[in-house]
């Protein structure tokens, strides 16, 4: 079909004003792969009726919300269609009594907190590039940040989900209140699936109270060694933190330049916040402060209001807010929370054979390292199969020590040469069969998902 014939049988869903084509389709690209066309459905039953006729022409379709997490995925085996969820923008129902709110996919988080605001509550979800990011990108890639510490994932705080599924068929699963023992918990099948067994259309959250007060101590060590036994202690004690975070010290300093603070070159940060009354931050604050001394920091201070907003965006939206220039891979390490730093480590040594330079920062309590290879100052780029080997080999060093690697962003030549999930296990065979019994003819995201789903 081309993207003319196509173009037209869309507008007259949604509209000619809403369609897409020609030209215009390179922005939405996945992998050097431009779409025919892009719709952007007003409501639910013209997605639906998008996803009918997509269905009967074989026609593949990609969502997209606002593209923060679209470098997340294989490369698509072919994409005709982008569905654009820009129009499902709206909070479809609050109960502040409930700490529950119902919210389309196509809104952006930064808009829904605005909304949660004046309620005292909010959503807690800071991925990277959370100032764009939609509620469907997020669940679709079960994106997480900093605030996963204290309050998990989304799989963790999705109660109730609307989907539309390959063939046009709206379902929902889950519940509107945060108390429900019944049934399977059908949501967290399609949170993180990457929008390969349907699109999400909107999800009801358990919301949580702004803390009264957050304060944020920085602290800063020799080495990445005296950084982790502060975490430690920090972990292992009675201190309940909001945010705990590790930076290495190639990413110190971007971070700290960018959120106005001086970070002592060589040095590696630890970032840890506190949210409660005002009696208990300081109280908590004052005992991360010492136990940092003791593990021997060298310097240390406290920040708050404006500064600490500075500083978790610098580090939420790391990648692009670097003055060095965007990274050629991301990449996600989960690894035991005591191997964080000897992972940090092996990236750096790998990435300075390949000619890069490699900056890390982790949700060290989870176990979680971020890790950014780009061009040292000075070096001629390696050839992508060069980089796409590193990240192979350090993959197999990641799964020797119990964890697992995936590539959060690469250009596609990377992508090409390595595998962007890593291993599965087991769970392979089930994936497939569902994903035969929820879009038998492969409509959504083909090839974009582990094993090649």
């Amino acid at each position: 079909m081309t993207s003319e014939r196509l173009a037209e049988r869309l507008a007259e869903i949604v509209g000619a004003d809403h369609v897409l084509a020609t030209a215009s389709c390179v922005a939405y690209a996945v992998d050097d792969q431009a779409p025919k066309a892009i719709t952007f459905p007003g409501d639910a039953q013209e997605l639906a009726e998008v996803m009918k006729y997509a269905s009967s022409e074989r026609l593949s379709v990609v969502p997209w919300g606002s593209g923060t997490q679209i470098g997340l995925g294989g490369i698509p085996a072919r994409i005709d269609l982008v569905v654009g969820l820009k129009r499902l923008a709206r909070i479809i129902d609050h109960e502040p009594g409930d700490l529950t709110a119902t919210v389309q996919a196509g809104m952006r988080l930064r808009d829904v907190q605005a909304s949660l605001r004046p309620s005292g509550q909010f959503l807690p979800f800071d991925p990277t590039g959370y100032e764009r990011a939609t509620i469907g990108g997020i669940l679709a890639t079960n994106a997480s940040g900093p605030w996963r510490q204290r309050y998990g994932t989304a799989r963790d705080l999705v109660i109730g989900i609307r989907i539309v599924h390959a063939d046009g068929t709206i379902t929902k699963g889950g519940t509107k209140v945060v108390k429900n023992v019944s049934g399977y918990d059908i949501n967290k099948l399609y949170v993180g699936s990457l929008g390969t067994l349907g699109i999400i259309l909107e999800a009801t959250f358990r919301l949580y109270p702004l803390p009264a007060v957050e304060h944020t101590w920085i602290a800063l060590f020799p080495t990445g060694e005296s950084a982790a036994c502060a975490l430690a202690q920090i972990l292992h004690s009675t201190i309940v933190c909001t945010r705990i975070e590790l930076l290495s010290s190639v990413a110190a300093q971007p971070v700290g330049r960018q959120a106005g603070c001086a970070f002592p070159e060589g040095t590696v940060a630890v970032a840890v916040s506190v949210g409660s009354v005002p009696e208990a931050v300081d109280t908590q604050i004052a005992a991360i402060g010492k136990l940092c001394r003791q593990e021997g920091a060298v310097t240390e201070f406290l920040v708050e209001g404006s500064a600490q907003d500075s500083l978790w965006s610098a580090i939420c939206n790391f990648s692009s807010a670097s003055t060095d220039g965007r990274p050629w891979a991301m990449l996600k390490a989960g690894v035991l929370p005591t191997h964080v730093v000897d992972t940090i480590y092996h990236a750096e040594t790998l990435a300075r054979h390949l000619g890069l330079e490699s900056a890390a920062i982790s949700e060290a309590g989870c176990g979680i390292v971020r890790l950014y290879w780009r061009g040292a100052p000075g070096v001629t780029e390696p050839d992508p199969i060069s980089i796409a080997k590193g990240i192979d080999e350090l993959r197999h060093w990641v799964v020797r020590h119990g964890g697992s690697l995936v590539i959060l962003s690469a250009p596609s030549a990377i992508k090409a040469a390595v595998d962007v999930w890593g291993p599965v296990g087991d769970a392979l065979p089930l994936m497939r069969e569902l994903k035969q019994q929820f879009d038998p003819f492969g409509c959504l995201s083909p090839g974009r998902f582990v094993g090649g789903i």
